[in-house]
């Protein structure tokens, strides 16, 4: 016995020594290497005849652009989550067409970042040309997504538009994500025509990564003009207005096992829209909202799902619990008590991607219920093959005890292709988008090709008809799209529809646009709290 316990604390000494003999060791961040590429360049084998008059119209991106988007310094304890982050930051910016932060070791606890950026030819002058739903336009754009290489958005467009004969519009937009490599944004536009004019500043601190405490800001909306009222199978008739909108917020977030907020927002309201059959909801009132909210978020690198180029899919929720109350700012407006929610969630497999989202809220005076809003919003895709991709959105609009005007357009820029512009309007809405993508590979140098069958069907009625007596409208068609690689986010895509109309039993005209129709991913994202079914289309 008394040899068992000699052995156990012989066995008791060697485990302690082994154990405190085991260093832990912390593995830092060494040196941090930038290397950003022109447009076109030899290392991603990109180049072309070209390339080089192409690159001397650019300004390659600076380098503090991309230090400023950056979550970690030299020196500091490795992270690989932040370094993902980094990543993703950078590529949304949507002024690369590649993104790469890898990790080298260096000495013996640390880890060299190298960074290799490429830019997009960021410079977009082009001939503006559209058609769909029996109208057109028609114009010439300059847009610069990236100013002098500074990251700064700057955008022109001068547009001759068909539509209800509106003739010639003009838009000039500024963007700065980090003004004077600041921690705000700045966002500010003016679209003027014939018909309105609208004008907007934001000013904010933005969560610009997970890590930030808080958001804040002040925004300004001026509008001022007219707008289209429709009535099936009838004219259109002008409504004027004039607006003027400014709002403050203010958010705190917190980290746990997810990103939770809470957010302050107010709002004033003041529009003048000549005659009071014309008012819309909370025309009047000013708004003070309170929201919590929470959000999870993963990220995993796809491509060949709307574009050739690598986009983040993002799975995880989003959730919101709103409250508030509206108050008189004027003749018209109301004193009400508000109530609203928002919950999402996405899941992804290695071929199947679904993603859901349902809305709702309400007004009260005392006990009576105004205002009701209900939505759902459906997104998702298959993937058959590394080529091809089945693609589907799903989106449904209701409202209920809305004692005030409200247009929703079912036509082509609604989702229904194949139909005319403004031609089936109600104040509910329901379309139905399902595309075949096919992704071949085909091109030449930086343009390729992809390919989609696609199905459309859907429905617009009023509050008073109901659903069950509504008539429903569908249309099929071919399209293609023309990928440019070297080409900004948004303009990346350009989209050609021939959409058969199932109503008319007809093919309508050929729809050219900008972009895919629908994204077949969703991304959970922090919002600021809002009151939800305001949308109106009037155009």
């Amino acid at each position: 016995m008394s040899a068992i316990k000699h052995l156990n604390i012989i066995y008791t000494v060697l485990l302690l020594f082994i154990f405190t003999s085991i260093e832990v060791r912390t593995q830092y961040i060494g040196n941090i290497y930038i290397d950003r590429r022109d447009a076109f360049d030899t290392l991603f084998h990109d180049e072309f005849f070209a390339s080089g008059l192409a690159n001397s119209l650019h300004v390659i991106t600076k380098e503090y652009v991309v230090d400023d988007e950056c979550l970690f310094q030299e020196g500091d304890e490795l992270d690989e989550n932040k370094i993902y982050e980094t990543e993703r930051n950078l590529r949304n910016l949507g002024i690369f067409s590649q993104v790469k932060v890898e990790l080298k070791p260096a000495k013996r606890d640390d880890y060299d970042v190298f960074i290799t950026t490429q830019d997009r030819f960021s410079l977009d002058p082009a001939i503006l040309f559209g058609s769909g739903g029996n109208s057109y336009n028609l114009g010439a754009g300059l847009r610069e997504w990236n100013l002098l290489g500074t990251g700064t958005l700057v955008n022109f467009e001068a547009l001759y538009r068909s539509e209800n004969s509106i003739g010639w519009q003009g838009y000039l937009q500024l963007h700065q994500r980090r003004l004077f490599r600041s921690i705000y944004s700045l966002d500010a536009s003016i679209l003027t025509n014939k018909i309105k004019t609208d004008q907007s500043i934001t000013l904010a601190k933005q969560f610009l990564s997970l890590s930030t405490e808080n958001s804040y800001g002040i925004g300004f909306i001026n509008s001022f003009g007219s707008i289209y009222n429709y009535v099936e199978n009838a004219p259109y008739e002008l409504l004027t207005f004039r607006r003027l909108r400014p709002s403050a917020f203010y958010a705190q977030s917190w980290r746990s096992a997810d990103r939770v907020f809470m957010t302050g927002l107010v709002e004033m309201d003041n529009i003048n829209r000549g005659k009071p059959e014309y008012a819309q909801a909370y025309d009047n009132s000013g708004r003070i909202l309170l929201g919590f909210s929470s959000v999870s978020e993963e990220y995993t690198p796809v491509n060949k799902i709307n574009t050739y180029l690598t986009e983040d899919l993002c799975t995880g929720g989003w959730g919101t619990a709103i409250v508030g109350v509206t108050f008189k700012t004027s003749y018209g407006g109301e004193n009400l008590f508000y109530l609203g929610a928002q919950g999402e969630r996405s899941v992804n497999t290695k071929d199947l991607y679904l993603f859901g989202q349902v809305t709702g809220s309400s007004s009260f005076s005392k006990a009576i219920a105004r205002f009701t809003y209900q939505e759902f919003l459906g997104t998702a895709f298959y993937r058959i093959s590394p080529s091809f991709l089945l693609a589907a959105r799903v989106r449904q609009q209701s409202v209920w005890n809305w004692y005030a005007k409200r247009q929703l357009l079912l036509d082509n820029d609604a989702g229904l292709r194949g139909y005319k512009l403004n031609e089936l309007v109600g104040d509910n809405r329901f379309i139905n988008n399902l595309e075949l993508r096919f992704f071949p590979e085909w091109g030449w140098s930086f343009l390729k090709l992809s390919f989609a069958a696609f199905s459309d069907f859907g429905t617009a009625w009023n509050q008073q008809t109901g659903l069950s007596k509504t008539r429903w409208h569908s249309s099929v068609g071919l399209g293609f799209r023309i990928h440019n690689m070297k080409a900004s986010k948004e303009t990346e895509v350009v989209r050609f529809d021939f959409a058969y109309n199932f109503d008319k039993m007809q093919f309508g005209s050929i729809i050219v646009s900008s972009g895919q129709l629908f994204s077949a991913f969703s991304p959970h994202k922090y919002k600021l709290p809002e009151i939800y079914g305001l949308e109106y289309d009037d155009e």
